[in-house]
């Protein structure tokens, strides 16, 4: 469901969690950034990494959480 803003109505977040190629963790997708090929993940804070790097699998209800 969308959720409101000061803004207007804004999109729900991506329900995916990110493998990051040379890295163990998985980490929670806030965005996706398809003209520059580009992923926002939470890694040690927000931080923006190339889409060719990352692997995408479905969030559970309690890691989206």
């Amino acid at each position: 469901m969308a959720r409101k803003s000061k803004y207007g109505t804004m999109p729900q977040s991506p329900a995916y969690m990110a493998k990051v190629k040379g890295d163990a963790g998985t980490y929670k997708v806030w965005g996706i950034d398809w003209m520059h090929q580009r992923v926002l993940i939470d890694r040690a804070g927000l931080e923006w990494t190339p889409i060719a790097k990352v692997a995408f699998e479905p969030a559970s209800e309690a890691e989206e959480q």
